[in-house]
């Protein structure tokens, strides 16, 4: 039996609203669907039983507003978020919604199908006259703009603020002038909402795959600092040294080089597909981009005539832990963004050097362990935002090359110096890949052997040889069991 058949006999009015239906018109396909219904004393107890119909799991997302989520006990089928009418009548639940093309509504037949795609998504056909619009919301979106339904949406609910720049930078929509001018005017009420729902937001502008440019909206809309307000003062920190907007352009056009990588990831990265499973979502990334500088004004400082920002990698962890933390991130999430910007420069001051020895490299690998990709992916996006997007188109056939050493007195900008440093790190990734991962699958003998060969006792000295066989393995010194052994024991 069809989704809209079995809806239909629990709820014989039901509405389509939100996104599903914006897409819908838009012909994008969709993977979740908003319904709302007439109010009713027994409303619950059909939500549930529309659950066993539908052979999905039920539970509220809001109960004060009866607010519940239906999901697919399987791996297909349509996410059904459903609730009884805000106001009690269709014409009043429109009107409280947040944007013109998110106020429409069209009930839903019996011959209405939602048709199921290979990716798990489904498109669906509305016949246009037969939606409900009551501000225009179809026009909206054939004009592709992003328009309030009243003028108190932001008051009512500030999180739209964010949602604003999320929707359109999903859809590739403008934001009207008026529109940022209100998003200006209340954007300090984004403090207010849920951090969650503020984090849901940001993290879904991030899947954009220019979501630079959005964020740099953001902050001419007033928003981004009222979301981070770290950030404030970088925008007059270093103008000198990075121009107008200071830190800030510097910040944002690390997310600029962060969202090009990942649109054109295999071709700047050699075993693309190997790297793409040693690293989270883009989106943890981006993140990553516009915080890894956040401590850069509290730690800059004038030394001998040159501005300094030194320990503001570290400093920037803490100042990162405690801002995703209040914006309730997953504890894995905050270590590993943490990590990688307490950690940032390590790559640059690895590359600074004529030569890496493997004995360099295996202790780089060794103390970065699980972090070592990602931070070499934050390094790249740092470092390539020092040339212009045309330069680095033209540095991608180089990238590979061996790097040569580098000419004393090259400015920190020079694109010299960058492509040198970009190689050294496409070196590094490529050495992990490589060799270091191996390492970790293959360790050729372990603690108790150490201690049976060498006569010792548990201590940090089995810690210690241990590693130095392992650096003899990293360099192919030692390749099987017996040699590790000899090795050993010519250690004693």
């Amino acid at each position: 039996m069809e989704l809209t058949p079995k809806i239909l006999r629990v709820f014989p009015e039901a509405w389509l609203v939100g996104g599903a239906l914006r897409d819908a018109v838009l012909k994008r396909p969709f993977k979740d669907i908003d319904l709302a219904v007439p109010p009713s004393a027994d409303f619950a107890s059909r939500v549930r039983a529309l659950a066993r119909a539908l052979d999905a799991a039920c539970f509220p997302l809001d109960e004060e507003n009866q607010v519940y989520r239906l999901s697919p006990r399987r791996q297909t089928g349509l996410q059904v978020d459903i609730m009884p009418f805000v106001g009690g009548t269709l014409a009043a639940d429109l009107a409280r919604r947040d944007f013109t093309i998110n106020a429409m509504a069209l009930r839903l037949e019996r011959d209405h199908a939602f048709k199921a795609g290979r990716d798990g998504a489904y498109t669906f056909k509305p016949a246009r006259a037969a939606i409900t619009d009551p501000f225009g919301g179809l026009k909206d979106l054939a004009a592709k703009k992003i328009k309030p339904v009243a003028a108190d949406i932001f008051t009512e609910d500030p999180v739209r603020l964010m949602r604003a720049f999320r929707i359109a930078s999903g859809l590739n929509f403008a934001i009207p002038a008026p529109v940022l001018k209100a998003i200006k005017k209340h954007a300090p009420l984004i403090a207010k909402p849920a951090r969650e729902r503020v984090r849901e937001e940001l993290m879904r502008l991030l899947e954009s795959d220019e979501s630079h440019l959005w964020l740099a909206l953001m902050h001419k809309a007033g928003l981004l600092c009222a979301v981070f307000p770290d950030l404030a003062a970088q925008e007059t920190c270093a103008v000198g040294y990075y121009g107008k907007g200071g830190v800030l352009t510097h910040t944002l056009r690390v997310v600029e080089r962060m969202d090009h990588l990942f649109a054109n990831q295999a071709a700047y990265l050699r075993d693309n597909k190997k790297v793409a499973t040693l690293i989270p979502a883009p989106r943890l990334f981006k993140l990553a981009a516009l915080l890894h500088d956040i401590a850069k004004p509290p730690k800059a400082a004038m030394v001998k005539g040159r501005l300094r920002f030194f320990g503001h990698e570290e400093f920037g962890a803490v100042m990162t832990e405690k801002v995703m933390g209040d914006l309730r991130f997953a504890r894995d999430e905050i270590r590993l963004v943490a990590a990688i910007i307490g950690t940032h420069l390590r790559p640059g001051n690895l590359a600074a050097n004529d030569v890496i020895s493997d004995r360099a490299m295996f202790r780089f690998f060794r103390s970065m362990g699980e972090y070592t990709v990602p931070l070499l992916v934050l390094s790249w996006a740092d470092h390539a935002s020092y040339v212009s997007a045309e330069q680095l188109k033209k540095f991608r056939r180089r990238l590979h090359d061996t790097p040569a050493p580098l000419k004393p007195g090259l400015p920190y900008n020079s694109p010299k110096k960058t492509l040198r440093y970009m190689q050294v790190l496409n070196g590094l990734l490529s050495v992990y890949i490589r060799k270091n991962l191996k390492l970790r699958t293959a360790r050729l003998v372990d603690g108790n052997d150490v201690i049976k060969l060498l006569k010792l006792t548990e201590g940090p000295r089995i810690g210690e040889l241990l590693e130095k066989v392992q650096l003899l393995q990293f360099e192919g010194k030692v390749k099987t069991r017996d040699q590790a052994l000899r090795a050993l024991k010519g250690m004693k």
